[in-house]
């Protein structure tokens, strides 16, 4: 195995950091390990924000519910964005040249917020490996994606610049053994020519590691696997506030186009 690979699979989430500030030079190494990631028609559809303001970052810890986001010596917000861009043709006159062409003027819709969405993840992704690479590790907070009026105000965030990923970085604490997440058998996840759906055993399957992990948890709440994750995670309170708030989002997105 080489060292890439070695790195992706001893990487895991990152929550508690040294006491260690992130090196000027390896915060750069981060960032442009980033902006060198695909992107799609070389538009780079994303903006990425450092979030070095204490009173932002404990503000996010309370919105996200995570308090290592204060902790973290580098903290990234990256954006879906298509507003950098569309205020380019509005600056350049590009609505009344469509015009007088004859055409339509077309602003962002749900296909290109997909389209800057995957940018942006590309990029964030690119610049965790990077970080890995350099022994810093990371972890995503999805839950910047709630709580969309408090980050709007907050960042002063337009109406197609899209909150998709938190990340946080930090030296690993030479006291915390490096414990990787299982992953479902590969089988259940990468399918050939066609996508594959599960009946009652293959699921049993799947999880049978999961199941016997909380066998005594799913013993005392008397629910099954299945209820429990939908409880647990689906159906949250947290799920169920990023739902509102990315609604929210999707449609000032769509108002303005």
């Amino acid at each position: 195995m080489n060292e890439t690979l070695k790195l992706i699979n001893r990487r895991m989430s990152l929550r508690r950091y040294a006491q260690r500030e992130v090196a000027p030079e390896d915060r750069d190494r981060i960032l442009e390990s980033a902006m060198r990631a695909p992107t799609a028609g070389n538009m780079m559809l994303y903006s990425i924000i450092e979030i070095a303001d204490p009173t932002s970052r404990a503000r996010l810890a309370e919105t996200c519910g995570h308090s290592f986001i204060e902790q973290a010596p580098l903290v990234l917000l990256f954006l879906a964005d298509m507003q950098r861009w569309f205020d380019y043709y509005e600056i350049n006159d590009v609505p009344a040249h469509r015009r007088q062409e004859g055409l339509d003027y077309r602003t962002p819709e749900l296909s290109d917020l997909l389209m800057s969405s995957c940018d942006a993840l590309i990029a964030a992704q690119n610049s965790v490996i990077a970080a890995e690479s350099l022994g810093i590790g990371s972890c995503y907070v999805g839950d910047i994606m709630g709580q969309a009026e408090t980050h709007r105000e907050l960042f002063d965030l337009p109406p197609w610049a899209f909150p998709i990923a938190l990340l946080c970085y930090g030296h690993y604490p030479r006291d915390l053994p490096r414990r990787r997440a299982s992953r479902f058998d590969r089988r259940f996840i990468c399918f050939r020519d066609r996508y594959t759906r599960f009946a009652a055993d293959d699921f049993r399957e799947m999880l049978s590691g999961i199941e016997a992990q909380f066998a005594d948890v799913l013993r005392k709440s008397g629910m099954n696997l299945a209820q429990m994750t939908y409880r647990g995670f689906t159906g949250s309170e947290s799920r169920l506030e990023e739902a509102r708030s990315v609604r929210l989002l999707l449609h000032d997105w769509r108002a303005e186009s």
